[in-house]
């Protein structure tokens, strides 16, 4: 009993070190996933954050390059890449992140190190940021893999550690959020029962690249169901609103919201058939917030697109 409770202290004393304060090398617009969190004294060298996109997540090792040994997962996901001065083994690392996922209601689906992984076969296979934003090196590595399933959906988080040259300690956290794709949903019925009772439509289902205002495929069936809703509705105009979250200058997120809602009314007339005359494009930038911009959640919230009649 007394080997238990040394063993848990230390764990406990490894998980204090997991920390969710941002720090003031962070690159710009950049944060630390709420479930997740960081080894303390890291910074954030790369930050990318997806309304929908895939992710290859690894669940066994790799025998070739190929990844067959990972599952397709779409849905909202974050990569953030960290780096870390000092003296920390990749061991301590990982066991700090791997008590982090457990106690945050995480299950390890799969862990394992360089050769159990399966060597450079994984580590070449795995997604990662280009050089210099995150170095894995091929002969020292950790990984693990976990999910977290809730009422909502369910969660995957994947943790890639390393170091480089510099012996600087190097992570990658990626996570892919699935219960967010229910939300972004919203059907011809939906959008009437919305106008009827509050005078507009937030859709989060049109998706674009960061800074661009270029419709992603996967936004189609969205841009369908409003189609159907216009077409049940010949006689209603309607204005398509833009918005963003406050990460970058008033006027470049105003251009950016005016592109992105122009690019939708766009391919409803040009795709589905809906007169140009009956849509109005409009750019609100980060001027009509839904949530607070100081966490990713709230920002995410905050992009979106709203559709309302004139």
């Amino acid at each position: 009993m007394k080997n238990l409770t040394v063993q848990m202290a230390a764990y406990t004393l490894l998980a204090t070190a997991l920390a969710t304060s941002a720090v003031a090398e962070d690159i710009a617009g950049s944060a630390d996933h709420p479930l997740i969190g960081r080894f303390e004294g890291s910074h954030i060298l790369a930050y990318d954050y997806r309304d929908f996109d895939e992710y290859a997540f690894p669940n066994a090792p790799a025998k070739k390059r190929d990844p067959e040994n990972a599952k397709s997962i779409e849905g909202v996901v974050t990569r953030i890449a960290y780096t870390l001065e000092g003296d920390q083994s990749l061991a301590e690392v990982a066991r700090n992140f791997e008590l982090g996922l457990t106690q945050n209601g995480f299950e390890i689906l799969f862990e394992c190190k360089t050769k159990e992984c399966g060597g450079g076969n994984f580590a070449y296979a795995l997604d990662t940021f280009p050089l210099p934003k995150m170095v894995v090196d091929p002969f020292n590595f950790r990984y693990l893999g976990a999910r977290r399933s809730s009422d909502g959906g369910e969660t995957y988080a994947s943790v890639v550690i390393s170091a480089d040259t510099n012996r600087n300690i190097r992570t990658q956290v990626t996570v892919v959020e699935l219960d967010n794709l229910a939300f972004q949903m919203v059907d011809a019925k939906a959008m009437q029962e919305a106008f009827a009772e509050k005078g507009s439509i937030t859709l989060y289902g049109i998706y674009f690249d960061t800074d661009k205002a270029d419709i992603k495929p996967e936004s189609a069936p969205t841009l369908e169901e409003m189609a159907k809703f216009l077409k049940t509705a010949p006689d209603l105009s309607v204005v398509i609103v833009g918005h963003t979250d406050n990460q970058g200058a008033m006027d470049y997120n105003l251009n950016l919201s005016q592109r992105r809602a122009q690019a939708v009314v766009d391919a409803l007339s040009a795709t589905y058939g809906i007169g140009a005359d009956r849509l109005v494009a409009a750019g609100a930038g980060f001027l009509a917030p839904v949530a607070p911009n100081d966490s990713e959640d709230g920002r995410a919230q905050n992009r979106r697109v709203e559709m309302i009649p004139r």
